[in-house]
């Protein structure tokens, strides 16, 4: 599983600014519309403008920007504040943490939204968080890279699970004999 800078504010040591700020920027685009909600979601809480590494979009982002602006009434009336506010299971998140690649872009710098859950949620499953190109849109500003760092990634993560589901026991029968057992590896359905 992949999350690169999940919106999980929940794990944040002080989730309340997050979560009022997104359900301000919700009543923003109900009362004053699209352009005024946009112009508060791109500030912290407190009403800083974050610094960013403007990077052009790709030609094809460029064309799907009308669209992207039609969906955005969806994604802020119903998308925004129940995805953010939503805690993930972390007992099942920590038997995974061998499977899970946390993502943070490199660009994001200190946006606490969008790079704290993923380092919080590396603290409390033991998932290691892998730094990636770009900012929170990292994939579509230098998606080469990006995609090449995410199949690495995810190499490393199928390679372990490989190698426990393929770990040996070794049971000492006695001091001098000992017997290799196999360990049994986790079913399809177990997983």
């Amino acid at each position: 599983m992949v999350a690169h800078e999940p919106p999980l504010v929940e794990l944040l040591a002080e989730p309340a600014p997050y979560r009022d700020h997104f359900a301000e920027v919700r009543e923003l685009h109900r009362t004053r519309g699209l352009g005024p909600a946009m112009a508060r979601f791109a500030e912290t809480p407190d009403g800083r403008r974050p610094e960013r590494h403007d990077a052009e979009l790709p030609e094809f982002m460029r064309r799907m920007a009308d669209r992207m602006a039609a969906n955005m009434p969806v994604f802020l009336e119903h998308v925004l504040c129940p995805f953010s506010s939503s805690a993930p299971d972390l007992d099942g998140l920590r038997v995974a943490a061998g499977k899970l690649v946390l993502g943070v872009g490199r660009e994001t710098g200190d946006q606490e939204a969008l790079v704290g859950p993923a380092r919080r949620l590396a603290e409390l499953t033991g998932a290691p968080v892998t730094e990636f190109p770009g900012g929170h849109l990292g994939c579509v500003e230098q998606p080469e890279p990006f995609a090449g760092l995410l199949l690495d990634a995810l190499r490393a993560g199928s390679a372990a699970e490989s190698a426990a589901e393929s770990t040996v026991a070794t049971v000492a029968v006695s001091a001098s004999e000992p017997v290799a057992a196999p360990v049994a590896a986790p079913t399809a359905t177990s997983r």
